[in-house]
């Protein structure tokens, strides 16, 4: 079982992608996903992203335990009943794995690319790689 202090342990820790960053196009959708290697530690996760109408991101561990998720899109209600009416993020819960989440504005939500770059620098994640802007 993977626990919440672990979890925020990875979260914590340095962390990069050495490929480049590309979008790509699937249908209307535009997604992009990297590997996402930890410093010090043998950890690998996987960063993920779309766009539709609106866009998010999620740094996986184990491919399927969120260390971080943002959303753009609204509303959103926790398991107690708390709605959540602005973007906001997930994170790791034994119990309720990534169904609680809670309010934020430190990530742009006007520009997809911005965005991006503001979810890896909370993330501590550095791209070693080149990037390149979601596709309009």
């Amino acid at each position: 079982m993977v626990t919440k202090s672990r979890i925020d342990e990875i979260y914590e820790m340095e962390k990069v992608i050495e490929e480049d960053w590309t979008w790509e196009r699937r249908g209307s959708n535009h997604v992009g996903e990297a590997t996402v290697y930890c410093m010090n530690e043998d950890v690998t996760l996987v960063l993920k992203a779309w766009k539709r109408e609106s866009y998010g991101f999620c740094l996986l561990y184990k491919s399927s335990k969120v260390v971080r998720r943002w959303d753009n899109s609204t509303p959103h209600t926790n398991p107690d009943g708390k709605v959540i009416n602005e973007p906001h993020k997930h994170y790791w819960d034994e119990e309720y794995e990534d169904k609680f989440a809670y309010a934020v504005d430190d990530v742009a939500t006007d520009n997809v690319d911005q965005a991006f770059w503001d979810f890896l620098d909370e993330c501590n994640i550095e791209l070693k790689g080149s990037y390149q802007e979601e596709l309009a």
